[in-house]
């Protein structure tokens, strides 16, 4: 990204989205009589990583840490055994991954902000194949398990995956995937709600959030690699 200060300051759109989260979290405490510490933690930390993605800032890998953690209970207790499997085994070596990755691409002069790039045309037809075949696969698998809405759980799950590689990677094009991936957990959850599954609302209400934040994100990502390439293309001369 272009700022090259290692503080943690926020914008007042970035702002707007951690206050918005805890806000909704009160209300929901407020209207139900209950708090619901482990989804309501799980959903202010993963808004707190998901807003420091989109700064390009590293510190997102600890609160990814804290939220992909307690979302595998919260999963676990829906039998969404695609998001169980997905945080479990993959988020959460993958924030380690991740943190070390974007340590080595750091931009010069800064402690925190990371520098992105952008896939060719064809990087991106392979991960659209590959993408459409793994997800009709495990979707086979998840139906075979059981499991809740097999398909969309899969769908869900293999674009999390491709999304997480992205971003590890640093390239802007995550944030369209992560797009597809929120709406995709949205009916996921609003699934779960309608059958009046334990404090499942508190999940719809988060990765609406990770949706604002992903369109936040796809728009700051974009303009960041478009002017990195700029630059690029400048020294070369």
């Amino acid at each position: 990204m272009t700022s090259t200060k290692p503080s943690l300051s926020f914008n007042p759109f970035e702002w707007f989205l951690i206050l918005f989260i805890i806000g909704l979290n009160l209300l929901y405490a407020l209207l139900t009589g209950s708090i619901a510490w482990i989804p309501m933690i799980a959903s202010i930390s993963g808004v707190l990583c998901v807003v420091l993605v989109a700064k390009g800032h590293i510190a997102n890998y600890l609160f990814g840490l804290i939220q992909v953690c307690l979302y595998v209970y919260i999963s676990w207790q829906s039998r969404y055994w695609g998001e169980v499997m997905l945080n479990g085994l993959y988020y959460v070596p993958m924030q380690f991954i991740g943190f070390m990755s974007w340590r080595r691409r750091l931009q010069a002069g800064s402690a925190t902000q990371v520098q992105t790039r952008r896939l060719t045309p064809i990087m991106r037809l392979y991960i659209g194949l590959g993408t459409l075949i793994l997800t009709f696969v495990y979707g086979y698998f998840l139906d075979y398990l059981q499991g809740q809405n097999p398909y969309l759980d899969a769908i869900s799950t293999i674009l999390s995956i491709v999304a997480m590689v992205l971003m590890v990677r640093a390239y802007a094009e995550q944030w369209a995937l992560w797009i597809c991936v929120n709406l995709l957990t949205i009916a996921l959850w609003s699934m779960a709600v309608y059958r009046q599954e334990p404090h499942t609302m508190l999940m719809v209400m988060m990765w609406s959030v990770y949706l604002i934040n992903s369109v936040y994100g796809l728009i700051k990502w974009t303009k960041s690699s478009k002017e990195a390439g700029l630059q690029a293309d400048a020294n070369c001369l």
